[in-house]
Order: C-alpha cells, then sequence, then structure tokens
C-alpha cells in the first residue's frame, strides 16, 4: 500500500514527532511504500528513511539516497518548501528558518503562504507517489492541508493535542480551518477518547467517526535494566558523542547565578540562545557517571522544558523531600534556564527568589515561608537526550514523574518509563488520567501511580513518591515488572499502526 504522511515538523523531541516517525517505520518493515511529507532538516539520520528530498508545486527534487538498511518496504522523505517563516505550537528552536512563530502569532498573509505551499506541495507528492492512503497530522494544520489538496473523504486525520490547547482553543481562525480539516476526514484518530472528545467540541459532526489509536513505545529500547550498568553504558556512549560540545556549557550557571541575584529577566530568557537545544549538555557524560555508583532514591522528569509541563513541581518536590533524594531531568526547551534559577534559589532555601521567579514566569509554586538548601549537590540536568540514550536514563530511575498544567493527549514519557522499569507518578488530568488508570489497573493498585493537580499539587507529588518509596523493595520490583510487561504488550507501534490501519479500513 503506498501511504503518505504528512507532518509539519521534525521526527524527534515531542509526542507527536516520535508518533509520526514510529508509524512510518513500522510501515516500512510491513512492506508498506511510505512518503512521508516534514520538516526534519537532517533526514539522512534517521535509520528508517531510505531516501530524501524537497517537494513544492514545480515538482520533486532529485533524491539522495540513505545507508538504512533494506526492509520489506521503504520510507522517502520530502520537505516541503514552504518559504522563511515556521508556524509551530510552542516555540522551540529550529534550524532552516529566518522565524518561528506560533499560529495564533502569524499572520493572515502569512498563515494563507503557509497553507498554499504546503497544499501545493502534498498535491505534488500525491501524484509523484500515487499515493493510496493519506495520514494527516494534527487537527490544524495537516487535515485543512489534505482537504485542499486531494478533496474530503480521503484521508484520515491524527489529534495530538497540542493543536487544541495551543491554537483552537485560542484562536477563532484556528478553530475554523481544524472543523474543514476535521470534518472532511473519513476518521478521525486520538490517542485517547479524552483528546478526542475535546476535538467534537470544535467539530461535532466527527463524533461517529472518531477512533482511539493508544501511541507505543519501542519496547526494544525501552526496557528495564539495573542502574549502575544503564547509566554507566550510556555516559560511555554520550562521551563519544562529539555532538555534545554544541550543547550547554557547565560555565553557564554562573552567568545564570548573576541574573537571579540581579532579577534579570531579559538574561534568562536570552541564555538558552548562547548554546545547542538539540544536543545533550557538553558535561552530561562525567555527570551520569558519577551518578551510576548512587544506589539511593532517584527521581526524574522526561519531556520538553516548557512552562506548561509543570517542571517547577519535581524541583521543588526535590528540595521538600531531602538529602537522600537525588534526581535528574532530562529534556531541552526554551524555559531551561529559569528552571536552573528555580533550582539555584532552592539550593540557597532563598524563598524570596523562587517567588520571583514564580511571579515573572507564570511557574506554579506551593512555597511555604521556609524552603530547606542543598538541592544542587543532588540534581542533574542532561539537556536533550533523545532515543539512542534516553531508555538508559529512564532505566535508572525509581518514579518517572509527569506532572504537566496543560492537557495532554496521552503522556507517551509515562508509557515510556514504565516500559524501562521507571514508576511514573502522573497528574490526574486530561489524556493522562487515562494512561494512569491504565497503568494502576495493570499493577491492580488504584492511585498508586497519580496525583491530583492544581493548588497544593507539590505536596500531593511528594507524597505520592513516598508511597511509592515507602513499599517494600521486592514489591517495587513487582510493580515494575508488571507495569512494564502492560506497555510491552498493549502499547508497542506495532499496535499501534493496527490500530491506525483499522481505521483507514473504516473508510
Amino acid at each position: 500500500m503506498r501511504v503518505l504522511l504528512w507532518h509539519g515538523w521534525r521526527l524527534e523531541g515531542s509526542g507527536s514527532n516520535v508518533f509520526t516517525a514510529r508509524v512510518a517505520r513500522e510501515l516500512r518493515e510491513r512492506g508498506h511504500d511510505v512518503l512521508l511529507l516534514c520538516q526534519e532538516q537532517h533526514p539522512e539520520r534517521s535509520a528508517f528513511i531510505d531516501a530524501w528530498g524537497t517537494v513544492d508545486r514545480g515538482g520533486v527534487s532529485e533524491l539522495k539516497p540513505t545507508l538504512s538498511k533494506r526492509a520489506a518496504g521503504r520510507v522517502i522523505a520530502l520537505r516541503p518548501l514552504i518559504g522563511p517563516v515556521l508556524p509551530v505550537f510552542v516555540i522551540d528552536e529550529y534550524e532552516g528558518f529566518d522565524r518561528v512563530e506560533r499560529f495564533v502569532d502569524i499572520s493572515n498573509d502569512e498563515l494563507g503562504v503557509y497553507l498554499e505551499r504546503n497544499i501545493g506541495a502534498l498535491k505534488t507528492a500525491a501524484e509523484w507517489h500515487g499515493s493510496e492512503v493519506f495520514v494527516a497530522g494534527h487537527a490544524i494544520p495537516g487535515p485543512v492541508v489534505a482537504r485542499r489538496a486531494v478533496g474530503p473523504g480521503r484521508y484520515v486525520a491524527v489529534v495530538h493535542g497540542s493543536d487544541l490547547e495551543y491554537a483552537i482553543t485560542q484562536q477563532h481562525r484556528c478553530a475554523e480551518l481544524a472543523r474543514e480539516g476535521l470534518e472532511g476526514a473519513t476518521a478521525v484518530v486520538g490517542a485517547t477518547g479524552d483528546v478526542l472528545a475535546r476535538a467534537c467540541t470544535f467539530a461535532p459532526a466527527i463524533a461517529a467517526r472518531t477512533r482511539v489509536v493508544f501511541a507505543g513505545v519501542d519496547v526494544g529500547q525501552f526496557r528495564p535494566k539495573p542502574r549502575t550498568a544503564a547509566l554507566n553504558e550510556v555516559a560511555e556512549l554520550l562521551a563519544a558523542d562529539t555532538e555534545t560540545a554544541r550543547g550547554r556549557p557547565a560555565s553557564l550557571d554562573a552567568e545564570i547565578d548573576h541574573a537571579l541575584v540581579a532579577r534579570q529577566t531579559t538574561a534568562l530568557d536570552a541564555f538558552a540562545r548562547q548554546y545547542d537545544q538539540t544536543v545533550p549538555d557538553a558535561d552530561v557524560s562525567a555527570r551520569l557517571a558519577r551518578l551510576a555508583s548512587y544506589q539511593g532514591p532517584l527521581v526524574g522528569y522526561f519531556g520538553k522544558l516548557i512552562l506548561p509541563k509543570g517542571v517547577e513541581r519535581p524541583l521543588e518536590g526535590l528540595a521538600l523531600l531531602g538529602p537522600e533524594y537525588r534526581g535528574v531531568i532530562v529534556g531541552s526547551g526554551l524555559f531551561r534556564d529559569w528552571l536552573e534559577a528555580l533550582a539555584i534559589a532552592l539550593d540557597r532555601g532563598d524563598a524570596a527568589a523562587a517567588r520571583w521567579l514564580a511571579d515573572m514566569s507564570g511557574m506554579q509554586l506551593d512555597l511555604e515561608r521556609e524552603v530547606p538548601s542543598g538541592l544542587l549537590r543532588r540534581l542533574d540536568f542532561t539537556g536533550f537526550l533523545d532515543h539512542r540514550y534516553a531508555p538508559y536514563v529512564l532505566a535508572a530511575l525509581d518514579i518517572l514523574v509527569v506532572p504537566s498544567t496543560v492537557k495532554e493527549a496521552f503522556g507517551m514519557v509515562a508509557a515510556e518509563g514504565a516500559a524501562a522499569g521507571a514508576l511514573p507518578l502522573v497528574a490526574r488530568h486530561s489524556g493522562l488520567a487515562e494512561v494512569a488508570a491504565a497503568l494502576e489497573d495493570a499493577v491492580d493498585r488504584p492511585g498508586l501511580l497519580s496525583f491530583e493537580p492544581g493548588q497544593g499539587a507539590t505536596r500531593r507529588m511528594v507524597a505520592g513518591i513516598e508511597r511509592i518509596l515507602g513499599l517494600p523493595r521486592a514489591e517495587r520490583s513487582s510493580l515494575r515488572q508488571k507495569a512494564a510487561a502492560y506497555v510491552a504488550s498493549e502499547w508497542t507501534w506495532a499496535r499501534t499502526v493496527d490500530r491506525l490501519l483499522a481505521a483507514v479500513d473504516s473508510e
């Protein structure tokens, strides 16, 4: 079968990016001929891509082959030439564009140009490929691009959640485009019933055509490993990665400290532009090697370092938990250095500085009059770790906290953590609540792996961490095994593609 996947961004770093890449890879392994339209600037680095090029209304460029291993099918990646402006849901660094702007902030003319160039590229690519099946990512803009390029009734739409929260709920223009695109789809799929119900509020006509298609986990990569072995192995891998030289340098800590003391918000905003957000920290190999010998409680966070993800919760929680606990923050984002500043304030027990950071940024802290000090010596940030490295760090954790304050479609990181042997502790709302409930059912412990969001959430999260780690070691080990086994059985990319193809067949 000839399948065209439209996705507007990269193939790593966010749940929708990973979803698109893994679906393409699984389809290739099954013998399908996949054409992947995305804005990945380095498709040659992806082992499942067989050739790549660019596309616009004028045609498809000459393809460049990669060194990928042969499979039953193939994936060709084409990058639509859309001009200098890339619309996004959350501001981040993207190579190859003069401007990266939120959908809600670009002008009508800029949005029109963006849509028209994608429509032309999709139409050209589909004719060139002879595509039989179309899958369009995000409620906006993939479905409306597909509808205007190939017509209604010819594509499946995938809702990912960020489209709803960062564009459609915020702007009538985006909501109307989403309605047009979703109502033209033969099926609308999403990772949980919650995200599909939210999509139906904007396009009620799609209710009978919605299908739950869980996101998957690469259980060959994300699997339990002993902590010491996992961290030593990933430290060696990172030591050989020359790209870490572009990552965040440890010397930046002193500049952040100065900006915090001087209360300089512009400086805190600017630091993230001084290093490459897409690679691990420059000193991460040494940090993880030192952590490998630690045998006490280890709590972590894995994901984007942006305000809506609630990363301040595990930082404040670690300060409250006390000296026997250590933490690891895995991820990248333009909010990274605000979080580093918060860690400095908490390290000093400086509640005034922490409150200033919260007031200036919107972080949700449950600060009391006094804050325990001494956080930095038991906290490690890693920077961005892709799927070559992240599974090792997750395997080393006792608990993975998922504290997001924004509505989520699924919470892929919770599933990945569980697969790697880290018990997830999840904020109980939106699609995250469905993920938590499924894992709690799998281990037969209602309420163990989740906490209520909102005011006081940090204290409830801390209580949840202490509750889990207060269980006997053998019981915790059994729970980890049950959670990992559930993910390996139910939330795999093979199951994801089975469900996606069933949605396609429902046409």
